[in-house]
């Protein structure tokens, strides 16, 4: 996965080989494009820039060498579900589950009686995704708040400020469903005005009523206890989060066409033909 400021292409053109990956943009990219002539340039004037590539395209390369092609473990179904946007997923692992909902009575009784999650949504595998925050690299519930009142610390935790107007904005934007407004009972003041009569000046009365606002809920991630409530309540070891990235990275089928050869450091001149 690769991102801001990072770069592909460099292991054809250090050994004039066929491409060893195929990538695919996966959110709106700016891609610079660097012509082989002025690639083979750059490395002959800057040393320091040609070791650092060097040793970059070999750790890559020796990592395309290792990878293990697993059955049932596909690459487009991981993106099509959108795993790959998510830095830490709340996986039940069905094997084990015996749908007792543990885990959402202990959710539900670490925030006041309300659940943050379901026991539902999509499944990968063995695996079910649980309807609770990804803590997305691209948090789109965020970028639309009239009142600013949903921000994220550096731990992932998202917070919902008291001052949340209950527009249901972020709920709307979040393309898993995984932010719910939740129904809170206020007292508000109502004013009314009375005319006076007969030129009498006129009065206000004030009365207090019950009414129903919303606020925006979603998962914490439990980050003032040392182990998420739902995880720690679940007594089979089902309920785990995980970095997908890192859990599934391994067992993903490789989409590339591995090449049997091995990465030898280029001499102290670069030297390769030139190919566009």
């Amino acid at each position: 996965y690769l991102s801001r400021g990072d770069y592909f292409g460099e292991i054809g053109l250090l050994r004039s080989i066929k491409r060893t990956a195929t990538c695919a943009a996966l959110d709106a990219v700016d891609v610079v494009k660097i012509l082989a002539a002025d690639f083979t340039l750059m490395l002959e004037r800057f040393p320091a820039v040609r070791q650092q590539i060097e040793a970059v395209a070999g750790a890559r390369f020796a990592a395309d060498q290792q990878k293990a092609i697993t059955p049932g473990l596909h690459l487009d179904d991981f993106l099509s579900q959108g795993l790959f946007e998510a830095q830490n997923l709340l996986l039940i692992d069905l094997e084990n589950c015996t749908r007792c909902d543990a885990c959402v009575r202990a959710c539900a009784q670490a925030h006041d009686g309300v659940s943050r999650l379901l026991r539902d949504g999509l499944r990968y595998e063995h695996f079910l995704v649980a309807t609770a925050c990804r803590s997305c690299r691209d948090p789109l519930c965020m970028t639309q708040c009239p009142v600013g009142s949903i921000r994220r610390k550096e731990n992932l935790e998202i917070i919902i400020e008291d001052w949340c107007i209950g527009c249901g904005k972020c709920a709307e934007l979040c393309p898993y469903g995984n932010i719910n407004m939740h129904p809170l009972e206020v007292m508000k003041e109502i004013k009314t005005e009375i005319k006076g009569k007969d030129g009498a000046p006129a009065q206000v009365k004030i009365e207090k009523k019950k009414m129903t606002a919303y606020k925006a809920n979603t998962c914490d991630l439990c980050t003032q206890l040392s182990t998420p409530s739902c995880v720690y309540a679940c007594p089979h070891d089902a309920a785990k989060r995980v970095d997908p990235q890192r859990f599934f990275g391994d067992a993903i089928t490789a989409q590339s066409e591995l090449i049997g050869a091995t990465w030898a450091p280029l001499p102290a001149r670069y030297e390769t033909h030139h190919t566009h």
